[in-house]
């Protein structure tokens, strides 16, 4: 240890020191049973003073040392880890799921070496600027290219190759994390981890001029998906894949893949429901006219918690054509699930690849689609064909009559096209006001 004008208490485990450059006392403490040393500034410029605050703080920690108490300054990774420890089991699964890749990809490379009296209201805002232009950094650029260089292994079968990140996040993937934030730090705060809690407010995303529209397939599309898909699980997986030919287990996936798409679009659930979903948890009902329909009762460690869901006819075939197929079709068995009765985390990959092929993989305005795609399809599509109540709509799919309004407003003008076009047509006309 460098430094001026150096003192010792306590057999060397106090020691008090100036820097270079500083006039404020800086202090050492060796506190038995602590790895390491403990460094801080005294904020003393009087030596005497400078002792004392020494001499009290080593006090200090000694007694929280030898209590189980917290003794060193602590970091955002180690509240992190605490947090984490104290939440893994209470949270669902998904949740942990999403904080821990939010937290490894974006909080921890830049909140985590910091103390947490360095976590300000200032550096929340700095934050913010580096996430918004990270995947179009050196860094984010880099990662993208490594990322998609690396091969899948034994132990890693369904690496992350980043082909669908956001190189501008949404405004919506900002304020969960800004929600995520607040979660972590004001436990901390509750616990004395931290003296105070900083401003976090993401900011707000200048949006595109225009209607809110998210991707989906419109009514042609989609019968030249689903069209597609009927001939896609016929065929043989295509040859030349590392001099592997076509087998069963490919043709097994095909036709659960089938099933799973057209499953999607005829409920509107989200990939994360879908994933859940029990045997047990799908009831045939039957109407008072005596025709069938499906029921889903849809899971409580989802995002918006338990609900029952009515699917569109013709659902029931597609579940009916995956229990011929399942090994496991016991009511606690999960409907979308492997060989091994593991659940499928992720039908992307596959959905790319045929979205690709079948030339349907963007949507008129060049945005990506996606699983979820499906869930927009079917919300598009009921409220454009079948007439569907916006209110009653919104809690059949699990969210609010906003939401519904907010992103397929832009419907109900195709709906009243013919009043629009023909009757303005007729008025203007009657009056001579075409020239």
């Amino acid at each position: 240890m460098s430094g001026q004008d150096r003192h010792e208490l306590r057999d060397g485990r106090v020691v008090v020191y100036l820097r270079d450059a500083s006039p404020y006392y800086q202090m050492r403490l060796k506190i038995h049973g602590v790895t390491g040393y403990i460094t801080r500034s005294t904020k003393c410029r009087s030596l005497s003073e400078a002792l004392v605050v020494a001499s009290e703080t080593y006090d200090d920690l000694r007694y929280k040392a030898q209590h189980g108490l917290d003794v060193k300054p602590h970091t955002f990774e180690s509240v992190w880890k605490r947090w984490y420890e104290a939440h893994r089991n209470v949270l669902s699964i998904h949740r942990i799921r999403y904080l821990e890749g939010t937290s490894e990809r974006y909080f921890l490379p830049f909140f985590g070496s910091l103390k947490t009296d360095q976590i300000t209201s200032e550096k929340v805002q700095s934050y913010w600027t580096w996430r918004i232009n990270y995947w179009t950094s050196e860094e984010g650029v880099r990662k993208i290219e490594t990322a998609q260089k690396s091969r899948t292994t034994a132990k890693r079968p369904y690496k992350q190759k980043l082909g669908n990140v956001a190189k501008v996040p949404a405004q919506k993937t900002l304020q969960m994390e800004q929600t995520a934030l607040k979660q972590i730090l004001r436990w901390a705060n509750g616990l004395g981890m931290i003296s105070r809690i900083p401003e976090i407010r993401a900011p707000k995303i200048s949006a595109k001029k225009g209607i809110s529209r998210r991707p989906a397939f419109e009514l042609a599309e989609w019968q030249t998906l689903y069209r597609f898909l009927r001939e896609w699980v016929k065929q043989p997986a295509k040859e030349g894949m590392k001099g592997r030919g076509p087998n069963s287990h490919h043709l097994w996936h095909r036709e659960l893949f089938r099933s799973y798409v057209l499953f999607m679009g005829t409920t509107g659930l989200r990939p994360n429901e879908a994933r859940q979903l029990r045997w047990r948890d799908a009831v045939p009902m039957n109407h008072s006219d005596g025709s069938e329909y499906l029921l889903l009762h849809i899971s409580p460690n989802t995002k918006t918690g338990a609900r029952e869901c009515v699917a569109l006819k013709g659902t029931i075939l597609y579940l009916e054509r995956i229990r011929k197929i399942s090994l496991h079709t016991k009511p606690d068995d999960l409907i979308f699930c492997d060989k091994n009765g593991e659940a499928i985390e992720n039908f992307g990959k596959t959905f790319k690849a045929v979205l690709k092929e079948a030339n349907l993989l963007e949507d008129r305005y060049g945005n990506v689609r996606t699983i979820y795609s499906l869930r927009h399809t079917y919300a598009t599509l009921r409220i454009l064909k079948g007439g569907a109540n916006i209110e009653d709509l919104a809690q059949n799919m699990g969210t609010s009559p906003t939401q519904i309004y907010q992103h397929y407003r832009h419907i109900t003008v195709r709906q009243k096209a013919n009043e629009l076009s023909g009757k303005l047509h007729r008025e203007m006309s009657t009056k001579g006001l075409y020239f």
